[in-house]
């Protein structure tokens, strides 16, 4: 049997490489990474700090992994970003350097999943809780002054004076801000599953990121994320659950109860309203809420389909892309379709595969995909020890949270997005080699192999 950390062990984990720009990140989201003076924002400076700290430290390159079962980045994802980087090289020059860099600095995020992969497998399982411990905060945090900004009808933010910020303080994007309050109910509804202590914070929790996100301006994708993380939390616990049947037969019980509340609440908000209108055209009533998701999914429908064309007309485009620096939006002349809504000067078509497509051609958008299913086979094959362990199940539920609102707005193309979602891949692709011994496992802090100690002697 395992034993527990003491006070002395835990005051010398240390986090993972890359925990302090994740963390910075989902706790102050768009604004927080636009400080600093364009191109060069304080996201990009911690993630310089990391990598120089890394490098001159040696912290990686030389050190024995402490943990079976944690490798690198999967073969599929090293092919995907190197290719990513040859077009990179190969559109310098294209056009001004400030927008090549705007365009090429997002999908270079992608090295962040080394870094997390590579740190992982040195990394020992105090270091996993501390990091988590991080992240809860992190999100606490960004949970506390969106829903203040966000009920109080001033999503807008605060402008301050002078030359370090791009956007007012405070100011909600409500993809990304939506998407980092699903990661955090998500993560409550397993520490309410698991956890007895602080129960009522953790149901607090959720109900605050419910109720914040369905009676506000939240946009529909982030809707779906905050659904897809809690369904996923619950389902991925339950899993982990797989020895203390009482637990799984009281979530089973709650399964029809759950999906009954969600069927009969949702229909009665406008923000329910806009999501079914979305996924249901036409089952919609006529609202105003329902005729404006409408209007907007088309205006984004109909600019993916010409932006498709647009590259399919040049063979070299639709194999390769076009590359980066160029305005594709305004080359394919789709500008249009998308002016006048909540974003502005935007390069993106709302859709991080149609802009993978028109930048990276075929070949990217084939990788991509096939980089994503892996993803997802990842997550299944391991979903009881993403069950059993904090860091992999905040790792899913990132990359769970923030795709939908990818596929809808422009989100993997900015740091306040990718910067987690490729630095959690990275967690996800190297926890995929072998199975991990159970009495590893962790919730927050606390090892899950006495409860299952006492759940065999009680079965035998």
């Amino acid at each position: 049997m395992g034993q527990r950390y003491s006070a002395q062990e835990d005051s010398k984990a240390k986090r993972i490489v890359g925990t302090t720009v994740v963390a910075f990140v989902l706790a102050f989201s768009r604004w927080g990474t636009t400080l600093g003076v364009n191109p060069l924002f304080i996201s990009d400076i911690l993630i310089a700090f990391i990598l120089t700290h890394m490098l001159v430290t040696r912290g990686i390159k030389g050190s024995r992994p402490r943990i079976d079962g944690f490798q690198g980045v999967t073969y599929l994802f090293a092919i995907f970003f190197g290719f990513i980087a040859i077009r990179v090289l190969l559109s310098l020059g294209q056009a001004g350097i400030l927008d090549w860099l705007r365009d090429a600095v997002p999908f270079l995020y992608g090295a962040l999943a080394f870094v997390s992969a590579a740190s992982l497998a040195r990394s020992s399982k105090s270091d996993r809780a501390a990091t988590v411990r991080v992240f809860r905060w992190a999100l606490t945090i960004h949970m506390l002054w969106f829903s203040v900004v966000a009920l109080s009808g001033n999503e807008s933010g605060f402008s301050i004076a002078g030359p370090f910020a791009s956007s007012p303080i405070f100011q909600v994007r409500p993809d990304i801000d939506v998407a980092l309050v699903a990661i955090a109910a998500g993560l409550n509804l397993r520490q309410a599953i698991l956890v007895s202590s602080r129960r009522f914070w953790n149901i607090a929790g959720i109900a605050l990121g419910v109720f914040v996100v369905f009676t506000t301006t939240a946009t529909r994708a982030g809707q779906i994320s905050l659904l897809l993380a809690l369904a996923l939390s619950f389902a991925f616990t339950y899993a982990g659950s797989r020895e203390a049947k009482g637990r799984q037969l009281a979530m089973a019980f709650a399964t029809p109860v759950i999906l009954l509340a969600v069927l009969i609440g949702l229909p009665t908000t406008t923000a329910g309203e806009r999501l079914i209108a979305t996924i249901m055209p036409d089952s919609i009533s006529g609202s105003r809420a329902e005729m404006n998701a409408q209007g907007t999914q088309q205006a984004r429908e109909r600019t993916w389909e010409t932006v498709i064309e647009w590259t399919n007309d040049d063979p070299l485009r639709a194999a390769v892309g076009s590359g980066f620096g160029n305005d594709f939006l305004a080359q394919s002349g789709t500008k249009k379709f998308l002016e006048g809504t909540t974003y502005t000067n935007v390069r993106s078509p709302h859709n991080w595969f149609v802009g993978v497509y028109a930048r990276l051609g075929a070949i990217g958008i084939f990788l991509a995909s096939l980089w994503m299913a892996q993803l997802v086979a990842i997550a299944w094959r391991r979903r009881q020890d993403i069950g059993d362990d904090d860091l992999l199940a905040f790792s899913t539920l990132s990359i769970a949270a923030i795709i939908p609102v990818a596929s809808l707005g422009v989100v993997l193309e900015a740091p306040f997005g990718a910067i987690p979602f490729f630095w959690s891949a990275g967690v996800i692709m190297a926890s995929r080699a072998g199975a991990r011994k159970p009495d590893s496992s962790l919730v927050m802090g606390r090892h899950v192999d006495i409860t299952r100690a006492a759940a065999r002697q009680h079965n035998s």
